[in-house]
């Protein structure tokens, strides 16, 4: 898996970053930080985020790598095999395909995956991360919750980082719609950041969702990063060796005492 990362990551600076200074992709991956964490006033953050050459580099090259890595050892660490059946995957508000692409890998056999999300640059993102990691997956265009799927046996809803960048009525539609969706069988994964004043709506969604078996975990991950984010990561002034997110997940099986 290391070296289909490392191949993919390296294509998209190569793809993303040509024509770009190192500095841009700096002041793109500073103002993503800012943006998601200071600066969250307004309306379509997930519209402010891949506006300029610089953000959708920062993107591509820096956060999708990260939230990557976060699934893939929080799946290791949850046990991804208590997960029962997982034949499908939607990931919904994929951006980069990246959560999602971390969640299939983390199955045997590898389930299908549906990525869903509203930006055509984010999607053809997502086909090349598919590729690199040799899913079969495919796109869809449209916006949640109009374009959720219905729940089903086997299913798996991935939201990596994508419920708080909703606003408060579309939280709440695509809550109601998980809650029938785990009543038909479907199974939920949800990352979001460690830092709670960012993430008000998540006790809510806590309270609604655990009487439907989903349960809650925060992960802290010392990782080894590759070289390149760790560039980014002195550059900007940030800190990313140990990964962190708050999940919800499940339902999940008992495991054997």
């Amino acid at each position: 898996m290391r070296a289909a990362f490392d191949a993919w990551l390296e294509a998209a600076v190569a793809r993303l970053g040509a024509d770009l200074e190192f500095r841009e992709i700096r002041k793109g991956v500073q103002a993503l930080s800012s943006l998601y964490v200071e600066r969250r006033e307004g309306t379509d953050l997930s519209a402010r985020a891949i506006e300029g050459r610089g953000k959708r580099a920062a993107i591509a090259t820096c956060y999708a790598p990260l939230h990557f890595l976060t699934v893939h050892h929080a799946l290791s660490r949850v046990g991804a095999e208590r997960l029962c059946a997982v034949r499908a995957i939607w990931d919904l508000g994929c951006g980069t395909g990246s959560s999602g692409a971390a969640a299939a890998l983390a199955f045997e056999p590898r389930p299908s995956v549906t990525g869903v999300d509203r930006s055509g640059f984010l999607l053809g993102e997502a086909r090349h991360t598919w590729s690199a990691f040799g899913l079969a997956a495919r796109a869809v265009r449209g916006r949640l919750p109009a374009a959720l799927p219905r729940g089903a046996p086997g299913a798996l809803w991935v939201l990596g980082w994508t419920v708080n960048e909703m606003d408060d009525r579309t939280r709440g539609a695509l809550l109601a719609a998980a809650g029938r969706a785990l009543a038909a069988g479907t199974s939920l994964l949800v990352f979001e950041p460690l830092a709670g004043p960012i993430t008000p709506w998540w006790k809510d969604w806590l309270t609604e969702l655990t009487p439907k078996g989903v349960e809650e975990t925060m992960v802290k991950l010392r990782v080894a990063l590759p070289e390149w984010l760790m560039r980014l990561d002195r550059a900007s002034g940030l800190d990313h060796q140990v990964l962190g997110a708050r999940v919800l997940v499940g339902p999940l099986a008992r495991e054997q005492r």
